[in-house]
C-alpha cells in the first residue's frame, strides 16, 4: 500500500521537547491538547493520534462487505488519490 507523505528536518531543544513545524502538524490532523501514541525505535520515534469516539464517528464509511471487497475499495481509493496528487503537481 502505498501513503501520502510530508518529511521535514527539525532539532530536538534543550530538554528534549520535539515541536513539529505547521505542515506536518496540519497534514497529520494532529492538534494542541490531542492525545498521541509515540512509539520508540531504535533512531526513531512514531508519533500516531489517538482518535476520541466522535472523531471516529465522524469518518466515512470507506466500505462494507467482506475482507476483500475492503481491499479493493481501498486500493481504489489509493489510485485516486494519486492521481489527483499527481495532477496537483
Amino acid at each position: 500500500m502505498i501513503y501520502m507523505k510530508i518529511d521535514e528536518e527539525s532539532k530536538v531543544g534543550k530538554k528534549g521537547e520535539i515541536l513539529p513545524k505547521k505542515p506536518l502538524r496540519e497534514f497529520s490532523g494532529i492538534n494542541p491538547g490531542d492525545k498521541v501514541l509515540i512509539e520508540a525505535q531504535p533512531g526513531r520515534l512514531i508519533i500516531n493520534k489517538i482518535f476520541s469516539v466522535e472523531e471516529l464517528l465522524e469518518m466515512p464509511i470507506i466500505s462494507q462487505g467482506t475482507a476483500a471487497n475492503v481491499e479493493k475499495d481501498i486500493e481504489e481509493e489509493v489510485k485516486l488519490q494519486e492521481k489527483l496528487t499527481n495532477n496537483e503537481h
